[in-house]
């Protein structure tokens, strides 16, 4: 097994570092962290330890690479291991149990560090420390071999053995499909377990909604009744227990922001100055039959410019919401301000969302609210909306399909009536996603999307997507742009709706898509990065008063190459190149970008952009010079101290008129996580 190699650490509780003395005969440890650098007394976390229980650093060398660990331990067995990492999850969500090393005992953990053997004398484990990454990919593939063939029990076995294996991207795939392992071989406590694990590690994650459905449904089979002749012992150990799953995260961030422009060395001009205050407030409990969360995300901007010249002080809500979900009934239900991008709701509004798990395969939801165009603007009291959607799956283990209608009025007229289906297909290596909104009212294809990637065994990764809807997104209320009025109600007494619908239309171009990229890993520290893209949007009409627009194409290329400690360990060096295309610019831009850590505690991030516009209207071109850098200082890991500065120079040579334009910008503040 990996060696442990003695280091000081720090107990939350008492603040006094000591030296590590594992026992004897050591079982399991909870591995909180991974770094290529050896953890710094600053990056130690302040935990309140439990008796017996130290932290500690381990090394290990996979593939030639140094790893060191931050460790918590010992344990006598994987439920005790357990306990500690759900106790810890929300602060280390990707902490996970391994064995402890049982090569190296008290005696020589106890040795000076001079005296003590090499690394490469300590049993390593072999079994993990030689699995690849190209080998991981393999294992999966083996796993989904076995599942398709009802191999369940040698599919556990795989799934076990990636988790097993650190330093790899697909650790979140296989506790989702372990679970579903052991769910088919009958393991329904093992996969209960598994599934629960899986939402603590990955909470916000794109598979999270799949796995509460199936936890749900595998909950909802396996209630009993209640035991009323529980002692009252028991009662009031399990109420304690409950009592502390509460875990609640708070993130609170001040930036000062200052911009300032000059034209042909003319006077410089403050365009911004403000501070701008962010919280981040997260409360969750899970109990054995409901689980409670509650989200806050809002901040203010303090504008310091005199009024009229800034944009002045402003309030943002992005997320307010509190959601209550049943296991035994499937019943799930949030309100308060929420995104949503599914069942044809469009994004942020303020509402309800309902939600019911009618069996292991069907999960129906019902949404009600209004819409809220952004975090600043408040909710829009015009229109409100309702809708319901149906899901189902997986299918064969893949496929998720949907089904949904919603409704949308504006001042008590039709906005918008959509019907639509999307799909999800998640493989072993491919990944698709599509959807059709279709309007009954407008009798019109609102969207219409299908974005796919797939990996393949060489390390090489395709992707891309293909977009055509209409833009805006097509409503009746579309028909107050460019008009002289306000609000919608004032457009109803100007004209019919017949005529404010046809209005709508005329103002709604259709914007097509498309989107095509690859990303390769060449070595574990070099990869390459290359993307194309072409969007055009549709001419409109004249009408109403508003003027026509014409037809408008934009596409650009890019590449970029990313290296990982190529002049020290720990630095990523980016050189990227993008050419772009308008029907009024072409632009070739060049960036270079570095990010060094300096010792244990400052990162720095210098990077400067070049651009070369050229103006279709006269053949002029623009030089564009674009230099920046940003420090950070990491005290600890709940404080963090920012600065960021940068400049830009523009120099513009024409028949016409000569510019030449400066601009610089401070952003300085701290992040602090409770």
């Amino acid at each position: 097994d990996e060696p442990a190699i003695p280091v000081q650490a720090r107990s939350g509780a008492t603040g006094v570092r000591v030296q590590k003395t594992p026992d004897p005969e050591p079982a399991y440890v909870v591995n909180l962290s991974s770094s290529r650098r050896a953890h710094a007394e600053s990056d130690m976390p302040t935990l309140e330890l439990a008796p017996g229980l130290e932290l500690f650093e381990s090394e290990v060398v996979l593939a030639g690479v140094t790893w060191y660990r931050l460790r918590l331990g010992y344990f006598r067995n994987t439920a005790e291991a357990q306990v500690e990492l759900t106790n810890l999850q929300d602060r280390f969500p990707t902490a996970w149990i391994d064995h402890a090393p049982r090569s190296v005992t008290a005696d020589s953990a106890s040795l000076p560090t001079d005296d003590r053997p090499e690394l490469s004398t300590y049993a390593t484990n072999t079994a993990l420390a030689s699995i690849g990454l190209d080998k991981i990919d393999l294992l999966m593939s083996d796993a989904r071999k076995a599942m398709v063939a009802r191999e369940y029990s040698r599919a556990v076995q795989i799934y076990t053995k990636v988790l097993r294996a650190p330093n790899h991207d697909r650790h979140h795939e296989a506790q989702e499909f372990l679970a579903l392992a052991r769910e088919k071989n009958g393991q329904m406590a093992h996969a209960r377990a598994e599934y629960q694990r899986y939402l603590a590690l990955y909470p916000d994650s794109e598979g999270a909604t799949r796995v509460s459905q199936r936890l749900a449904a595998l909950l909802a089979v396996e209630r009993k009744p209640v035991d009323a002749a529980s002692s009252p012992a028991m009662r009031a150990r399990n109420s304690a227990q409950r009592q502390s799953d509460w875990r609640i995260q708070t993130f609170f961030s001040q930036y000062y922001r200052r911009d300032v422009n000059q034209l042909n060395d003319a006077e410089e001009i403050v365009s911004q100055s403000a501070l701008y205050s962010d919280i981040n407030l997260d409360a969750r409990r899970r109990g054995e039959r409901f689980d409670f969360s509650s989200r806050l995300s809002a901040g203010y901007r303090n504008d310091f410019l005199d009024e009229g010249v800034g944009s002045g002080n402003q309030l943002r809500v992005s997320y307010a919401y509190a959601d209550l979900a049943d296991a035994a009934t499937g019943l799930r239900g949030r309100i308060g301000r929420q995104s949503r991008n599914t069942g044809g709701v469009l994004g942020r509004f303020d509402g309800f969302n309902f939600g019911y798990q009618a069996s292991d395969r069907i999960l129906v939801n019902a949404v009600v609210g209004k819409p809220v165009n952004s975090a600043t603007d408040g909710v829009d009291s015009e229109r409100s909306f309702y809708g319901t959607s149906i899901n189902y799956g997986p299918i064969l283990e893949n496929l998720e399909l949907g089904m949904f209608y919603i409704q949308q009025d504006i001042e008590g007229v039709r906005d918008r009536q959509a019907i639509g289906t999307e799909f999800r297909y998640f493989g072993p290596n491919q990944s698709f996603w599509g959807l059709i909104d279709y309007d009954t009212s407008f009798k019109e294809v609102g969207s219409a999307y299908l974005q796919g990637s797939w990996r393949f065994e060489s390390r090489l990764t395709l992707h891309g997507s293909l977009d055509r809807r209409r833009s805006p997104f097509l409503s009746t209320g579309n028909a107050l742009i460019g008009q002289p009025v306000a609000t919608f109600a004032e457009l109803l007494v100007l004209m019919t709706e017949e005529e404010i619908r046809q209005l709508s239309l005329d103002r709604t171009s259709i914007a097509t898509t498309y989107t095509l990229g690859l990303s390769h890993s060449l070595t574990p520290r070099l990869q390459i990065n290359a993307d194309a893209n072409q969007t055009s949007v549709d001419a409109t009409p004249a009408s109403g008063g508003v003027a026509a627009t014409l037809q408008s194409t934009y596409r650009y290329y890019s590449a970029n190459v990313t290296a990982s400690s190529l002049f020290m360990e720990g630095d990523v060096s980016i050189v990227g190149l993008r050419y772009s295309t308008s029907d009024t610019t072409k632009v070739t831009s060049l960036t270079l970008d570095t990010r060094i850590p300096i010792g244990r505690t400052w990162r720095i991030n210098p990077r400067i952009r070049v651009d070369r516009r050229q103006m279709l209207s006269d053949s002029s071109y623009e030089w564009i010079y674009t230099p920046g850098l940003r420090m950070q200082l990491r005290k600890s890991q709940k404080f963090r101290l920012e600065l960021e500065v940068g400049k830009r120079f523009s120099m513009r040579d024409s028949t016409i008129v000569n510019l030449d334009r400066e601009s610089y910008f401070i952003n300085l503040g701290y992040q602090a996580f409770f």
